[in-house]
């Protein structure tokens, strides 16, 4: 068991604070203003509206990294408390906060800034949703004729828009879309595509991601050509990894903020309130 690195100790502790304040932001504003961006784009398309569907895919990165905050920064810290860090779980903690933000982003940040162009981007994730709903039904050995109903109504709504939507023309993919939350953001977007793979590679279990992430330390021979070895991970994954999904959902937190007619300020009121409530005690002892 190694300690954290104070360094990684200041940058986990910012996040929390981020994560925390946008947990608290998005639980108390629930809708947009009448006449905002977000009020505008949801009229487009009014049978699934934007600001609710944006809304859910930031509250879903809240409550994944909301759990890493709360396992590795409680609120009811007591000097001499050990918090000992299990790497794959956490990143993959992180990794879905990162997922859901990005969703969130690639609705709310368009290139055209039009609410048009944020609607039919909207109405494709609608479509993929409710496939994969489709494909969860079906392998449970349900009847379908629910979803499929919904799929039907959806195509036939988008058809009768005065924009053009092409419900069936996929969204990006898990790491296009890592990738373009990164851009927007102004983080590296291969870094980012490169920590997501990572943390899904430690979810898997798969073998390279203990040989990029750990210091292997040989201690014995026991067979001719097979080696005992002590890991030691390394905290720059799950720093970097939480630190990118709290960035996106900071970000995703403050342009639905502002496109739904809020005050962005609200985001700092909760950092506020948030540290109020949290222990001071510099050396929180989390380990690995």
């Amino acid at each position: 068991m190694i300690a954290l690195p104070p360094d990684h100790q200041q940058q986990w502790a910012e996040c929390t604070y981020a994560v925390r304040s946008c947990d608290q932001v998005l639980n108390e504003v629930i809708d947009p203003k009448p006449g905002s961006a977000l009020d505008r784009a949801d009229a487009i398309y009014h049978w699934e509206k934007i600001s609710v569907w944006a809304r859910t895919y930031l509250r879903s990165a809240s409550e994944h990294l909301g759990l890493w905050a709360d396992l590795v920064a409680p609120y009811d810290y007591r000097p001499g408390d050990t918090n000992l860090v299990r790497v794959r779980p956490y990143l993959l903690l992180a990794r879905a906060g990162l997922e859901a933000a990005a969703h969130a982003i690639w609705l709310l940040d368009v290139p055209t800034n039009t609410f048009e162009e944020a609607a039919q981007r909207h109405i494709r994730l609608i479509h993929r949703d409710f496939e994969y709903h489709r494909s969860a039904i079906k392998a449970h050995g349900e009847d379908t004729s629910r979803i499929d109903q919904r799929i039907a109504d959806l195509e036939t709504r988008a058809a009768s828009l005065s924009i053009s939507a092409t419900p069936k023309n996929k969204p990006p993919g898990y790491e296009s879309i890592v990738r373009n939350a990164a851009q927007v953001i102004g983080e590296d977007d291969n870094r980012w595509a490169y920590l997501w793979n990572a943390a899904s590679g430690a979810g898997h279990g798969q073998n390279w991601f203990g040989l990029e992430a750990y210091d292997l330390l040989a201690t014995h021979e026991y067979e001719p050509g097979h080696l005992r070895s002590v890991s030691i991970p390394d905290p720059t994954f799950l720093t970097e990894t939480a630190a990118a999904a709290s960035s996106a959902l900071q970000w995703g937190t403050l342009r639905w903020l502002t496109n739904g007619g809020h005050d962005p300020s609200l985001l700092t009121t909760a950092m506020h309130e948030i540290f109020a409530r949290m222990p001071k005690k510099a050396d929180r002892g989390i380990s690995e």
